[in-house]
């Protein structure tokens, strides 16, 4: 596995299909296959289907879309190679609607897409509502900081500068300076640093060095590995129920976990599988899921139920994904309190000393 790593981190190993636009979002995606699974399921042709979709959105994005995949599909295209070409859906809804093509239960797939996306979409927005806050305080922070350097201590200056200044404070009266003077500067660095942090973070090698050390995060990194083991844990059994191979949804839902180090590992599950190997020993050494996923597995495999052990796995999991994420959040908050505190703390302490000195003397 190892050998692996170092070969996709340098680029020589890539899995990619056909050339990928922006996908959509787990919102967009569930709105499509709910509306998909009620008109097919309503007797309308999937190609009447998609004209109406197309006249009744206002975006031209998805008009475009809607308009490619119709013209598609009366050329005699199937609708899972047409949404494949677009490059726009996901390989997993792909193939849950070439699976439902070949069983004649297309309107059935796209059901359980949409009610799969509206789960992930609820969740992003759960992700996104919880770091609201975080990201509130750390413009707060930043903003505090600003103006206490540009405006308190520049009208302080002329006080403090013929008074003998404690260390720190000579350090923070410098910093002052620097930033009234050079501010500029600040600013150039900060989009200089944003764009080699976005560049570094396509880079393979980095951005397998970031997600593996997202797992070794103390406390976070246990929580993060129930948000991952969710993901994989409802791919995996939407997919599999659907009538999928077993290698194919492994290879499929490790590519939903969003973390591409434990992606990576998921790849070598079917090669372990075609060695023979049971399923629930291949996924307890996947370095990032949880270990009862394995156990779970295990017993649906000992029990034949493989499909209704992975669905009630996938539904426990997203219970403890939600509470990851709320652990996450109640662990950044206060932590972030207290490291603006303590800014801001030592910025007025270095200030008020000499401020305090000079009273003293007055006195």
């Amino acid at each position: 596995m190892r050998g692996f790593l170092a070969e996709y981190a340098q680029g020589d190993v890539y899995m990619e299909g056909i050339e990928r636009k922006k996908e959509w979002g787990s919102g967009e995606l569930a709105d499509f296959f709910q509306q998909m699974a009620v008109m097919t399921g309503s007797g309308i042709p999937l190609c009447r289907a998609l004209g109406i979709l197309r006249d009744c959105t206002d975006s031209r994005r998805f008009r475009k879309i809607y308009e490619e995949l119709r013209g598609k599909m009366e050329k005699g295209t199937l609708a899972s190679s047409a949404m494949e070409q677009t490059g726009v859906f996901p390989e997993m809804a792909v193939n849950m609607i070439r699976a439902g093509e070949a069983g004649g239960t297309v309107q059935e797939m796209a059901g359980r897409l949409a009610v799969h996306y509206r789960k992930e979409h609820r969740m992003q927005r759960r992700i996104q509502g919880a770091l609201l806050y975080p990201k509130f305080l750390g413009l707060l922070s930043v903003f505090l900081v600003l103006a206490v350097f540009l405006v308190i201590m520049p009208t302080l200056e002329p006080l403090l500068g013929e008074m003998e200044l404690p260390r720190f404070t000579r350090f923070l009266m410098a910093v002052s300076i620097f930033l009234k003077e050079w501010w500029y500067l600040i600013l150039v660095f900060t989009v200089l640093w944003t764009a080699v942090w976005e560049r570094a973070g396509k880079k393979r090698r980095i951005r397998l060095f970031l997600d593996r050390l997202c797992l070794r995060l103390p406390v976070a990194g246990r929580l993060l590995r129930s948000v991952y083991t969710f993901r994989f844990a409802e791919s995996l059994s939407i997919l599999y129920a659907g009538g999928i191979p077993m290698l194919t949804c492994l290879e499929t839902a490790g590519r939903t976990v969003g973390n591409r180090y434990v992606e990576l590992q998921t790849r070598f599950l079917s090669e372990r599988l075609q060695n023979g190997e049971a399923l629930s020993l291949a996924i307890r050494d996947v370095d990032g899921l949880d270990r009862r996923l394995a156990l779970m597995v295990l017993t649906g495999e000992e029990t034949g139920k493989l499909d209704v052990m992975l669905k009630n796995t996938a539904d426990s999991f997203e219970y403890e994904a939600d509470m990851a994420v709320s652990r996450l959040v109640s662990l950044v908050e206060p932590v972030m309190i207290l490291g603006l505190g303590a800014v801001i703390g030592a910025v007025l302490l270095g200030i008020m000393v000499p401020l305090w000195r000079m009273y003293g003397y007055m006195g």
